[in-house]
């Protein structure tokens, strides 16, 4: 049985640079740079820490590297195309002109972007991500 003391995710980037900058200029989270180019410390909403680290042979991950669950998609992804991000578009999806998914995850919205190493971010608002904040606590 394995023992933890705490858990936390994390990802590669390929330009440590550009990822602080895009983490807390563009989507304004609060970033702590560790020492020695070692990585970058992102501080969620609710304090879980995700560890982004350098990787020179870094290749974007294929599936959401985390979701941002916020009260209404709609005006962050005015934000964030204010900001020159781009919204991704997936087949299979309803998404609507502007690229958000109606009625994910049970009744809410959800929308994808990248950071600048190519690793997918997703916003979800609505009853079903409640619920599922719920369940994680």
């Amino acid at each position: 049985m394995v023992t933890t003391r705490r858990g936390f995710s994390s990802f590669s980037v390929d330009d440590l640079d550009a990822a602080r900058s895009f983490y807390a200029d563009t989507l304004g989270l609060r970033v702590t740079t560790l020492d020695d180019g070692m990585g970058l410390v992102v501080h969620l909403g609710d304090g879980a820490p995700v560890f982004v680290y350098p990787k020179e042979d870094h290749t974007p991950a294929a599936f959401t590297v985390f979701h941002l669950a916020v009260d209404d998609v709609d005006p962050v992804v005015d934000d964030l195309t204010g900001k020159g991000v781009s919204l991704l578009r997936y087949d299979g999806f309803d998404q609507d002109e502007r690229g958000v998914a109606r009625g994910f995850m049970e009744g809410g919205d959800g929308a994808w972007f990248t950071d600048p190493a190519g690793n997918v971010i997703g916003l979800m608002d609505g009853d079903g991500v409640a619920q599922l904040l719920a369940e994680l606590g």
